[in-house]
């Protein structure tokens, strides 16, 4: 899959989507199917174990190097579950890209096995419409460089602190 994934966005398209079943692995190390990422969206659902989990998902796909991470807050009950994603996504030092609302066209249509229609989830059309236009904001772009600095002066540092390398 990684190497699918490497020359697909090497050499086939501008952009492409991945939706990754939920865990861990696809960041590890050695096997990282999302190495090649550019932005990586991690949706959570309305559970404080779901926003820890996605703190940890975003550490994670820090240290491999992703340039840009966001969460998505998904199915929020709005106004309350809006309030809950802000304030955990704070507490956890979580950027925010959006929050999808729940709708019962897309509970529906995904029960059927049935594409939604094309008038179908309108609100959460809106809400994705406008997380794509945070992801293709300049602020977003500044932000993900002024992390990558943050983490080149980090490891900058810690090389620093290490003894030179033998060139023999």
């Amino acid at each position: 899959m990684r190497s699918l994934l490497g020359a697909a966005i090497d050499d086939e398209a501008d952009v492409t989507v991945v939706d990754m079943e939920a865990g861990l692995e696809h960041l590890s190390r050695s096997g990282g199917t999302l190495a090649y990422s550019d932005i990586l969206l991690v949706v959570m659902e309305p559970s404080q174990k779901s926003v820890v989990t996605a703190a940890r998902t975003m550490a994670l796909a820090e240290e491999l190097g992703i340039p840009r991470i966001y969460g998505v807050g998904n199915k929020a009950v709005l106004p309350r579950d809006g309030e809950f994603y802000r304030a955990a996504a704070t507490d956890q030092g979580l950027t925010l890209a959006g929050i999808v609302p729940y709708d019962e066209d897309i509970t529906v249509a995904d029960r059927a096995g049935i594409m939604l229609p094309a008038g179908g989830a309108g609100l959460a059309r809106r809400a994705i419409d406008d997380i794509l236009g945070v992801l293709e904001s300049a602020d977003a772009e500044r932000h993900a460089l002024l992390r990558a600095r943050d983490r080149l002066d980090r490891r900058l540092a810690e090389l620093e602190g290490e003894e030179p390398a033998s060139l023999t």
